[in-house]
Parts: structure tokens; sequence; C-alpha cells
């Protein structure tokens, strides 16, 4: 397993390092305005992927080893363009995206559909390697040609738009997921539409509970960029983002070992294994953040400045206030994911509501009081309303986790046990790497 989570842990490494590259380039090239519109372009895109994965989603990694492939690839891709113009249409009616990205947003958002339903289907069948390996193309497709168009803008004395990074966002999936379909058709069964409207309600029924709790989730991660762009403008929404971005560093070795942590209970349903395996990496991850954050809050406002250019140095308000959160949710994704390798979506979606609830109570009573002060009243606000509902979440699903497995607070503590399967894992790893080198 450490071979995996390695490969992961490195490839989110590079992917986060390459995205960190295109902020700096954004916030240096479009200023806290621009950085605000493609922020909300971006939400926008997360919204329309969790209305997509309604049918799909995470749920193909579950479904994967258990059902009909074709079916299961059929049944995402229909609905990914259904739910996609759909979603465009409803969050265009709602002005939640900018007027002129309808079209651009429904292009990066069914290429993007497409292309992660095929990585969920590599997750599912445990290949994780190619799932890497993917994401990885993807973003530096999008860094090479973005990088390239705008040394040509430069060389004809032109100026970058916005829209320009929308187009090459969207190319920079388009293009690996023609390629990672290629992969899939080893997979594909005899194909028949047998019992297809029985797999479609199963779809839906385990589909509509992870996304309901991702919806949730990301209204917590999120609901603020719209309260703060409706109270306060595009200007203090950018500064939010990028601070946010930065938190969120944090989260790469988290997610990168929840993402393995899932596929591995997926596919092994052996319940002793699975709380063992889950309380280790939970300590693992929690002293992980723990040190992260540290880290992250030395960074020197000046250096901000410096970095992604002078207005930025109030990012650095939104970085301390969101750093207990960024802990609290770093630690719950790995009981998030003990409960969605065995189908208990509901779980998840009842502490990311819980989230949500505080989320929209507290934000619409104190950041448009917040913003009639300052901006970095407003920042320091929507910071610490997100750190409150991350740990509201943190804590029902952890009193979900101790009463459905009988852990005790003992349990809790780290111990030589979980140290030393670690060191055993590790030592393998390396062992099995340095004979293979050999």
């Amino acid at each position: 397993m450490i071979d995996k989570i390695i490969g992961t842990f490195f490839s989110r490494l590079l992917a986060m390092l390459i995205m960190l590259i295109i902020i700096v380039i954004n916030s240096n090239t479009f200023g806290a305005t621009g950085t605000g519109t493609i922020g909300l372009v971006v939400l926008g895109l997360t919204i329309l992927q969790v209305i997509s994965n309604f049918i799909g989603g995470s749920v193909i990694v579950y479904l994967i080893p258990r059902r009909n492939f074709f079916q299961i690839f059929f049944l995402s891709y229909l609905w990914a363009v259904i739910s996609n113009i759909v979603g465009v249409i409803l969050l265009d009616s709602l002005h939640l995206i900018p007027n002129e990205f309808q079209l651009h947003l429904l292009f990066l958002s069914l290429s993007s559909s497409f292309f992660f339903i095929n990585l969920n289907i590599l997750q599912g069948k445990e290949d994780i390697k190619r799932f890497n390996i993917f994401q990885i193309t993807q973003l530096t497709l999008l860094i090479v040609i973005y990088s390239l168009c705008l040394l040509l803008f430069k060389l004809f004395d032109k100026t970058p738009t916005v829209e320009l990074y929308i187009i090459i966002f969207s190319l920079s999936y388009f293009i690996p997921m023609l390629f990672s379909l290629r992969l899939l058709i080893p997979y594909f069964e005899q194909i028949n539409f047998k019992k297809i409207g029985k797999l479609f309600l199963e779809m839906s029924k385990l589909g509509f509970w992870v996304q309901l709790a991702n919806l949730a989730q990301l209204m917590n991660y999120r609901l603020a960029y719209y309260f703060i762009e409706r109270f306060a403008g595009r200007q203090p929404l950018g500064l939010f983002e990028l601070g946010t971005k930065i938190s969120e560093v944090v989260w790469i070795f988290p997610k990168s070992i929840s993402l393995v942590q899932y596929a591995r209970l997926a596919n092994n349903q052996d319940k002793q294994y699975s709380k063992k395996l889950t309380l280790s990496l939970f300590k693992i991850v929690t002293i992980f953040a723990i040190f992260a954050v540290g880290c992250l809050l030395l960074i020197p406002a000046n250096w901000l400045a410096a970095i992604f250019g002078p207005e930025f140095s109030s990012s650095k308000t939104v970085i301390i206030y969101l750093a207990p959160g960024i802990i609290f949710l770093a630690s719950l994704s790995i009981l998030a994911h003990h409960f969605a390798g065995y189908g208990k979506y509901w779980i998840n979606t009842i502490a990311s509501t819980l989230g949500f609830v505080i989320t929209l109570t507290l934000g619409l009573a104190l950041i448009p009081a917040a913003a009639k002060i300052s901006t970095t009243k407003t920042l320091e606000t929507a910071a610490m309303i997100n750190s409150i509902s991350y740990f509201v979440s943190f804590i029902v699903t952890l009193l979900f986790f101790i009463f459905t497995t009988k852990s005790s607070l003992a349990d809790f503590l780290l111990t030589k046990n979980d140290l030393t399967l670690l060191k055993t894992e590790v030592f393998d790893y390396l062992k099995k790497k340095f004979k293979r080198n050999k």
C-alpha cells in the first residue's frame, strides 16, 4: 500500500506545485480582481462536477468491482452530458457565474466530467499508477500550453485575458480525456442494457448521498466566495481565493492517503482491518497536518506580496484564521473515506450538511457587517466561519466513527504499533525498490 500512497503523494505534490505556479502567473497577470473572476468560474465548475457526479463520481470506485462495467460507463457519460447542460443554464439564471463564460464553462465542465469518470474507473481497478500519471498530465498540459501562449502574447505585445486561461484550462482536460478513454477499452464486457434501470437506481441512491455530502462540503469550502463577492466585491474575493488555495496545500498528503485508503477498503470488507487501518492513518495524518500548518503560518506576509503581487499581502490573514479548519478537515478526510469504503455515504452527508448550516447561518449574519468595516475584517470573518464549519463536520464524523467501530478514546493515541506499521510499510517499499533498481 505504501508504494501507492507515496506515488499518489508525489503526483499530488507535483500537481500542487504546478497549480501554485499558475496561481503566481495569474495573480501577477490579472491582479486580485481577475483572480476573483477565475475563482468564480472554477467554483461554477466545481458545482457542476458535484451535479454531474450524482450518477457516477466516486461511487464508480465502489461499483466497479461489483457491477457491469459497460453499464456504469454508459450511465456516467450520459448523465454527465445532461447534468452539465442543465447545470450551466441553472447557474447562469441564478447569476452565479460571470455572464461571458457560459459556453466556456460548459465545454470545461464536460471535458473534466469525462476525464474524471475515466480516472474513477482506473481508481476502482486500483490502477493508481495510471490514475496519478493522468492527473499530472492534465496539469502539465495546462502549464505548458499556457506558458507558450503567454510567451506568444508577450512577443506580439498583446494582453492575455481570463478567457484565454479558461480555454486552455478546458483543453488540458479534453486532451488527456481522449487518451485515458483508450485505456478503458479492455475493460468493456459484453455490451448489454439488461437490468440497466436497476443499476441506475443503485447509482442514484449511492450517488445521492455521496454528492449531497460533497455539495454540502463544497458549500462549506466555498459559500464564503459568494458572500464576499456579493457584499465586498471581486477584489477581496481574489485575496480570499489566494489565501484559501495556499492553505489547502496542506491537504496534499491527507488526500493522497485517503484516495488509496478508499480504493483499498472498497475492495476489502474486513471490518477489523478497516478500523485498524483508519485509526493508524488518522493519527499519522493529524500529526502531519499540525506540523504542515505550523510551517505555513511562518510564511511572512511580505513574501506573499513579493511572489503574488503587493495587494496579496492581506491573504496572510486568511491563512491564519483558516489554519485550525485545515487541520480538522485533514483528519476528517480519513474518517470520511472509512465510511465511503463501506458505502455509508449518508454519514458524511449528515456531517457536511451540519457544517453547511453553520457556514450559511454565520456567513449571512457576520460577513455583510464585516464588509462594512474593512477588507481585512471580511477576510478574517470568512476564514473563521470556515474553520468553525470544518470543526463541526469533524466532530460529527468522529462521533459516528467511535460509535460504529466501538473505538475508545485511547485508540486515538499514537502507539508503537502505528509507528511500526508505518516503518514496516516504508521499509518494505524501499527494500523492493532497491532490489528492483539493483
